[in-house]
């Protein structure tokens, strides 16, 4: 994937409040993101531009911030931010969170490789590519009922690819998941 375009990235950082795109606007847009002082350099580079993609895209949403997404290796493994969360993932967890008007506690959002693999994910998890997030919302998934209930709801969203929780997916299965407590998983492609 090639860099954002200089015009893009000035934009970007302008519209998100880092003000000129220079390398103090890009040291001060990587300390506020980042976990790892070693990834905050002031220089725009391939894990630069994953995170200003990310921020930028969840900037177009109404309930969420980047941070809720990152990768919980801790910087352990990574930036915090293997990837971007994708737009249409995104549109897809706002219409979850405006149709049952209730917060949204990310559990699962973007993974490392090594990550995915400490934590049992498949190969190609889609947390991976930025399509998938886990999530949990008071009402809505802490019950089986509830959870085949916005399973029914959500299936209908636009670009949506699969969702499950214990005892429960979007395909008529009943998955015993009780690594996924009272969460949801969604993913869209």
């Amino acid at each position: 994937m090639a860099l954002l375009s200089v015009a893009k990235r000035k934009e970007y950082f302008k519209a998100l409040g880092f003000g000129e795109y220079n390398k103090a606007s890009i040291l001060k847009f990587q300390k506020k993101y980042f976990i790892r002082k070693k990834d905050m350099d002031g220089l725009y580079g391939n894990d630069t531009d994953i995170l200003l993609r990310h921020v930028w895209n969840v900037s177009k949403t109404k309930n969420f911030s980047p941070k809720e997404f990152i990768c919980d290796c801790g910087g352990r493994y990574c930036t915090g931010y293997p990837t971007y969360m994708k737009d249409y993932q995104l549109a897809n967890l706002q219409a979850i969170r405006n149709h049952w008007n209730r917060p949204m506690t990310i559990t699962s959002g973007l993974r490392c490789r090594t990550r995915n693999a400490r934590v049992g994910g498949i190969k190609n998890s889609l947390h991976l590519f930025g399509e998938a997030t886990d999530f949990y919302m008071v009402g809505v998934t802490d019950t089986l009922a509830h959870r085949k209930s916005a399973i029914k709801w959500i299936k209908k969203l636009k670009r949506h690819h699969y969702t499950y929780g214990n005892g429960c997916n979007s395909v008529g299965g009943r998955p015993h998941a009780p690594y996924m407590g009272s969460a949801l998983h969604t993913d869209s492609q």
